[in-house]
């Protein structure tokens, strides 16, 4: 099959048609050029406003990677000219998740009059009544799905279409105007981290904010982002540049794992330190915490696991217990939709409250179910595929009868191997691999393309990796990989697969990703 072949299938499958889509696709407008989701006049009058009367403004956000990001983003664009400016990231814990009575009156406690809540605050009705009532004004800056009545707060900002670091982004330009330039690319690099991160899908405005951020980050002077690559053994140079992979399962780990165990506001302290010395010393305190945080979830995990065993599998899997921390609940559900492809919850049994966090698949809304049980949770927010509530322990066991009396449609609980097309090993060569590059970065909305080849012979199996869970090699001209992998059918064999090239020394080769591989003529 000739390479241009195979790429009007790529592009078919992306839905992308005409020639405007797909020049947009190849050649994402820049973000400087972008247009605004929404109309920040009011709330920039608003702010000026309280710049002239001298007044603390103070910058709410998340304890999550975008909300991270995205305090940075709005902190420095205000701090840059103005100085009675804080942040507040809050505390998991202690706080909770999102806009809060207790972080409020923090913010309160600290002299603000202005709160802007970014990542957070949508659906947070009496918090932000109880703001208004403290005579202190508030901006929500927010991508999450919002239900029905909005809070009534002074402005909102709302756009479900990027992570909440693109609305900061957005709005910090509308702010600044042409002054913004200095920090925006700057700023790029951060709103990419939280694009990748947030798991949105890399299209439209979001494929402009990836591709042009991971630019940006792989040129970064920020002494932070430096620090934590080098903590993590990534170098920004040409033989290794930084990834979208690197993003999702190295950096964005770390700034997570301050959030998810201490708190945030160390990676928060991270991004915006310009002391490479502080910034040394914060990358392998995040190190450490992460290192921490994979031994937690790694226990927590196969305590869930084993629950799913013993209590066998639902359609929506839930699990709960006293020992999992609140802060690693949303990777236990995620272990758990990974092994299991099934809706999953999972619930830290606290003294007096619970806290839970839902990860979902394709074809459940799983914050739309959430909701039906509403008036049993203290608070529920999150969008389709993540959510997260809190409930009191009297309403528990309520709750987990309804949720264990769900039906989901048993087809979309079946796991299916996405193929983009069949091709000839041959087909494979470094004028396709360069027009694949093409497609990067690739996410949800614009998964790697995977291939299928048929009646192949494989040699040369042997076991690799620490444990020897994972298995190597050779098919045709190449190298192959298989993850999570103890045996291989007998030939001739059918593969399903990605290519990428493997660097090594500073020499680079094909390599084959296997993700499923299947005596001749099965059907996958």
């Amino acid at each position: 099959m000739e390479t241009d072949s195979v790429i009007k299938i790529l592009l078919k499958n992306r839905r992308l048609k005409t020639k405007k889509a797909i020049e947009e696709f190849f050649h994402p407008t820049r973000p400087e050029k972008l247009k605004s989701p929404f109309d920040s006049k009011l709330a920039i009058r608003l702010i000026k406003s309280h710049i002239k009367k001298g007044h603390k403004i103070a910058i709410y956000g998340d304890y999550d990677v975008d909300g991270i990001c995205s305090t940075a983003i709005l902190w420095e664009t205000l701090y840059s000219t103005y100085k009675n400016v804080f942040p507040h990231i809050p505390h998991r814990e202690s706080e909770g998740y999102g806009l809060s009575i207790k972080g409020i009156d923090h913010c309160l406690q600290e002299g603000a009059k202005l709160i802007i809540a970014v990542d957070n605050g949508i659906v947070a009705h009496e918090q932000v009544k109880y703001c208004r009532d403290k005579n202190c004004d508030i901006i929500i800056i927010d991508h999450h799905e919002a239900g029905g009545q909005r809070p009534k707060a002074n402005c909102i900002l709302h756009s479900t279409t990027s992570c909440a670091a693109a609305l900061a982004w957005f709005f910090c330009r509308d702010y600044k105007g042409s002054e913004y330039f200095s920090l925006s690319t700057e700023h790029l690099a951060l709103v990419a981290i939280a694009t990748i991160c947030d798991i949105v899908p890399l299209i439209g405005p979001n494929r402009s904010f990836a591709k042009y951020g991971l630019e940006e980050l792989n040129r970064t002077t920020r002494p932070g982002l430096l620090a934590l690559f080098t903590e993590a053994s990534l170098k920004t140079m040409n033989s290794q540049l930084i990834t979208p992979y690197h993003i999702g399962f190295i950096i964005g780990p770390r700034l997570n794992a301050a959030g998810r165990l201490e708190h945030a506001i160390d990676s928060l302290r991270l991004l915006c330190t310009k002391d490479p010395s502080k910034a040394i010393q914060l990358a392998k305190q995040l190190g450490d915490t992460n290192r921490a945080r994979q031994d937690a979830t790694l226990s927590a995990v196969t305590h869930a696991m084993n629950q799913v065993t013993n209590n066998h599998l639902t359609s929506l899997i839930v699990v709960h217990d006293q020992t999992y921390h609140q802060g690693i609940i949303g990777l236990i559900a995620a272990k758990l939709v990974e092994k299991y492809h099934h809706p999953a919850i999972a619930i830290s049994v606290g003294v007096t409250e619970s806290k839970g966090s839902a990860r979902s698949i394709t074809g459940f809304h799983i914050t739309e179910h959430l909701r039906t049980a509403e008036k049993l949770l203290l608070n529920v927010g999150g969008h389709a595929m993540a959510a997260g509530f809190t409930i009191t322990n009297d309403n528990l066991p309520k709750l987990l009868k309804k949720l264990t009396e769900i039906k989901i449609d048993p087809k979309i609980l079946v796991k299916k191997q996405r193929i983009d097309t069949e091709i000839p090993l041959t087909a494979i060569d470094q004028k396709l691999i360069a027009r694949l590059k093409e497609f990067e970065p690739f996410g949800l909305g614009n998964p790697t393309p995977v291939f299928k080849s048929t009646n192949l012979s494989i040699s040369n199996a042997k076991s690799v990796g620490q444990t020897g869970k994972h298995l190597k090699f050779r098919v045709g001209d190449f190298d192959a990989i298989f993850f999570n992998a103890t045996k291989l059918p007998g030939n001739p064999v059918d593969i399903v697969y990605s290519v990428e090239e493997d660097t090594w020394n500073g020499q680079s080769k094909l390599q084959l990703i296997v993700k499923d591989i299947r005596e001749k003529k099965a059907d996958f």
